[in-house]
């Protein structure tokens, strides 16, 4: 009898352990993304280090992330990226928010560590790391840069534990791939923060134009001409997230207002959205986008009560959940 119970007891926890296995498998879709940490516990002036992972079906040509951290705690240093031919794209960083940019030129296959976050520990503390965003890019068939769709966020929060003893700084570890630095504005600077920040957003989209234009160049199509009376080609917004999501607003008539007003030309009652959250005008060499004061962002960068050119593939977000692509 006794003997027979031990199977029992055995046969049922095999069982019970094949079921959870079960579960966690289900649980990972297709396309997901996670933060990890090998260790959480350090010392002072330890280097910390953080892998930002995805798994996607679908080869990615780029991602972006974005962590909150305590600056009292944490100061940034660089991020790398393991994945071939993944290039660093510099952006402002803002105190409290790590901004991470990445793309590339051919279609990467990812499963596992899309970028390493190296922070530095400043002082005995208990903290954590959270992230607030991130998305895959990839391709449509038309060449513009879409964000990936259905991608689910697994794990956000690292905790850690700093201890407020002295630990050994190790100058020299090991980093591969692209280096991106994420060092926070200094406070002592000075010269205006704010006036760096918006220099530096000019020469990231003046960048951005140049070789825009010159892929455009090497296109072998040509590309259809406009006259002076008809001026530029018709663009459309292609809503991704929000009430509209799914739909497509040709832009018929410029300028166009944008915001949770009914009297807008494009109305999107969000919460987050206000009553007049952005305009959208032509000029003769392209598509401009004017931020209202409602918090507004491409490609991850804030252009919060500011001008900037749209580029056919650039992906807006207005306040938290409402995002288009413009195309």
């Amino acid at each position: 009898m006794e003997r027979s119970m031990k199977r029992i007891i055995a046969l049922t926890v095999a069982i019970l352990t094949a079921f959870n296995m079960v579960i966690n498998t289900a649980a990972q879709t297709t396309e997901s993304i996670w933060l990890t940490a090998n260790t959480t516990a350090y010392k002072t002036g330890e280097t910390v280090i953080i892998a930002f992972n995805a798994s996607s079906a679908t080869p990615i040509q780029g991602f972006t992330f974005q962590i909150r951290y305590d600056p009292s705690c944490l100061k940034p240093v660089n991020a790398s990226s393991p994945i071939p031919s993944m290039n660093g794209l510099p952006l402002p960083q803002l105190t409290g928010l790590v901004d991470g940019s990445y793309a590339s030129t051919t279609p990467q296959a990812v499963n596992g560590i899309l970028a390493e976050v190296r922070f530095t520990a400043l002082k005995g503390c208990q903290t954590a790391l959270y992230l607030e965003e991130a998305v895959l890019v990839t391709r449509n068939a038309e060449g513009f840069a879409v964000p990936l769709s259905d991608v689910s966020i697994g794990e956000r929060n690292v905790s850690l534990y700093i201890d407020k003893e002295v630990g050994v700084v190790n100058s020299s570890q090991p980093e591969s791939g692209s280096i991106l630095p994420l060092e926070p504005p200094k406070a002592d600077q000075g010269f205006p923060v704010w006036i760096i920040g918006i220099i530096a957003v000019f020469l990231v989209v003046l960048l951005m134009f140049v070789v825009y234009k010159v892929f455009r160049t090497r296109k072998s199509y040509k590309e259809p001409k406009t006259s002076p009376s008809t001026g530029i080609h018709r663009a459309a917004l292609h809503i991704k997230q929000g009430p509209h999501a799914g739909k497509s607003f040709v832009l018929n008539r410029l300028p166009v207002l944008i915001g949770r007003d009914p009297q807008n030309d494009i109305c999107i009652n969000d919460p987050h959205v206000i009553s007049r959250h952005a305009q959208i005008y032509s000029d003769r060499n392209g598509y401009y986008l004017r931020d209202l004061g409602g918090g507004t962002f491409i490609n991850g960068r804030s252009v919060k009560n500011n001008v900037v050119f749209l580029n056919p593939g650039d992906i807006v977000r207005l306040g938290r959940s409402v995002s288009f692509v413009f195309g």
